[in-house]
């Protein structure tokens, strides 16, 4: 399969393709070079030297625990059938280290849907009419008014101001013009390849184009004479990559979905175990302790907010 190459260096991990594939379908467990690791003193000096002693590299602190990093090994077989014991007990023999936990690889595919062909209405975004979940009147014979209401949501003036979005996926292009001017880059990351720059790796058939399309459907600029209108097209929109990727970690989710809770109001998640009918699966022991985190601790002062209206709870502030 041909490749286009991409600022963020993405490339990496695609000689695991065939191995993941396979393991995913069969349902074998397939374990990563990637380590849970948690320290007696959650300090970030330790964690760093006991990283360096044994060889291991240090991603960093988890955002919602102080005594739990993130280690990989670049030696180790990046997917393999077994657990690699040896790198496993090079961490845990160290008088530092309370527990180990080898990181498993598992799927996680994107969600969505295309768009229906729709008619041209009054508005110098040229794609704003094929937008039915916005404005239905009817178009492809679908049934007119069933749609989003958010019209009259704009038109009270909730447009989605002072809100900042985060598009769990993989990437976002912020360089397009329909996203550029919303783009918050503070609170982006890219945890597919440890760099701020959440750049989607473009391929032939433009399969990491998904967290890009999801952040317009969200934060695109309203009234530029450029493709269409997001729901909330005043909010800020941040990206943070961590599906481009043969599997996903617990490390990984938990680390995308607990990112800069300061800076970040929504985080949007349109992905989810493989959707066969038959397959049932969650989010590990280090996603839900995120979860929790966000839940109990929130936003500064968004406790308050929420307790005055529908703003917070929607996600959405006055223009």
């Amino acid at each position: 399969m041909r490749l286009r190459s991409a600022c963020n260096g993405g490339v990496t991990l695609l000689a695991l393709l065939p191995l993941t594939a396979l393991a995913l379908v069969s349902g074998d467990p397939l374990f990563t070079n990637h380590f849970l690791v948690q320290l007696h003193q959650g300090d970030l000096g330790v964690a760093g030297q006991v990283a360096r002693d044994r060889g291991f590299i240090n991603h960093g602190q988890l955002h919602f625990a102080q005594d739990l990093f993130h280690f990989s090994h670049p030696a180790a077989a990046r997917a393999r059938r077994r657990r690699s014991l040896s790198h496993h007990l090079r961490l845990e023999r160290d008088p530092r280290v309370k527990r180990v936990v080898q990181q498993e690889g598992y799927s996680r595919n994107k969600r969505g849907y295309k768009s229906l062909d729709n008619l041209n209405i009054d508005m110098n975004d040229p794609l704003f009419s094929k937008q039915w979940y916005l404005i239905n009147t009817g178009q492809a014979d679908g049934k007119p008014g069933l749609d989003l209401n958010v019209v009259e949501a704009w038109e009270l003036g909730y447009t989605g101001k002072g809100v900042t979005i985060a598009i769990m996926d993989d990437g976002i292009d912020y360089l397009h013009p329909d996203l550029a001017a919303n783009y918050h880059a503070e609170a982006s990351y890219d945890f597919s390849s440890n760099d701020p720059f959440p750049y989607p790796r473009y391929t032939d058939d433009w399969f990491n184009s998904h967290g890009t399309r999801c952040a317009g459907e969200v934060s695109a600029v309203a009234n530029n004479n450029v493709c269409g209108v997001g729901v909330a097209y005043n909010s800020r929109v941040a990206g943070i990559r961590m599906l481009d990727q043969p599997f996903m970690t617990d490390i990984i989710e938990a680390s995308a979905i607990s990112h800069l809770p300061q800076m970040i109001d929504i985080y949007s998640a349109s992905w989810g175990p493989t959707d066969d009918g038959r397959t049932v699966d969650g989010p590990r022991e280090l996603t839900l302790q995120a979860m929790a985190d966000g839940v109990n601790k929130v936003r500064s002062g968004s406790r308050a907010k929420m307790g005055h209206g529908a703003e917070r709870l929607w996600g959405v502030e006055r223009a």
